[in-house]
């Protein structure tokens, strides 16, 4: 077995276990896509942009803004390529709670906010120069973004998918929205009971051992409804635990991120695959956030 060193609390499992759910058929559709386009303001006709069309999804692209849509998800994307983690030599100076509140806002106008939600992090992206001694000047905060997550049953529905992401630039105005929830349709089976999240580190650490991982190091344990990625089409959403790890070389230096993912009802759908590829590294600094808007949750 790998040496697991547990880093992490384990998550409350609620006493009444939540449902697993259907999903709705993504309408997924050009005439959709064009209709959000003018939601965001967009002319949206044949004679001010083009769609383009290919297996995966539709773009619409209008002046420096591209619309996609994914055929298997539903997911959408609205992006300013002018303004999109672009530096037009202004800093962002917003506080975490000025750009939750900004991003709630455009999405309610969208009608792309959740029913339940809480912003799961506020991230930036920083820019800088470097002198002739190479020390750090000008060091600006050029995008700050918005991390949205959907919450079901008091739940956060997490994955690839299962989120909203809002990014604003130095006048609070958005530059990209990415949108990819799925939509319920109805209860498909109610959850007799859910396994113990020792369980489920168990169950990784039977696959880290498999695949001859000498150490691991768990950084966080999550029940979540576990939502995949655009372009992969799911028809059911069920909790499930996520484990966050980072699997450590013999000697000690190579050091990789891992994801572990693993139904947490007993009476499983079956939707989920065991062991999801790694996360990629995060780029830095956007992946700093304050606990004040992680810890917040709104209506």
């Amino acid at each position: 077995m790998a040496n697991v060193k547990l880093l992490a609390t384990m998550p409350e499992v609620p006493r009444i276990p939540p449902p697993i759910y259907t999903l709705l058929r993504p309408n997924a559709g050009e005439e959709r896509l064009l209709n959000l386009a003018r939601t965001f303001g967009l002319k949206a006709h044949e004679e001010a942009g083009s769609i383009h069309r290919s297996a995966s999804k539709f773009t619409y692209t209008e002046a420096n803004f591209d619309v996609e849509m994914y055929r298997a998800s539903g997911y959408l994307a609205f992006k300013n390529r002018a303004h999109w983690q672009v530096d037009r030599g202004a800093a962002a100076e917003l506080s975490d709670e000025d750009a939750a509140t900004r991003a709630s806002e455009l999405l309610r106008s969208a009608r792309l906010l959740p029913e339940r939600w809480r912003v799961q992090k506020v991230s930036r992206l920083a820019v800088a120069s470097a002198g002739p001694d190479r020390a750090v000047q000008d060091r600006r905060v050029i995008d700050v973004g918005v991390h949205v997550q959907p919450l079901l049953h008091e739940i956060p529905v997490d994955g690839p998918g299962g989120r909203v992401n809002v990014y604003l630039d130095h006048q609070r105005e958005v530059t990209c929205i990415e949108y990819c929830i799925r939509s319920i349709n109805a209860v498909y089976r109610v959850v007799d009971a859910l396994r113990s999240p020792a369980d489920a580190l168990e169950e990784a650490d039977r696959a880290w051992s498999a695949r001859r991982v000498h150490e691991v190091e768990v950084r966080e344990v999550r029940l979540c409804y576990f939502e995949l990625g655009p372009n992969v089409a799911q028809i059911y959403l069920e909790p499930a635990y996520m484990i966050l790890a980072t699997l450590v070389g013999r000697d000690s230096r190579i050091r990789t991120g891992d994801i572990f993912v693993t139904p947490a009802a007993v009476n499983t759908a079956g939707s989920l695959t065991g062991l999801t590829p790694p996360r990629p590294p995060a780029q830095s600094p956007r992946g700093q956030s304050l606990s004040d808007a992680e810890q917040k949750v709104q209506a």
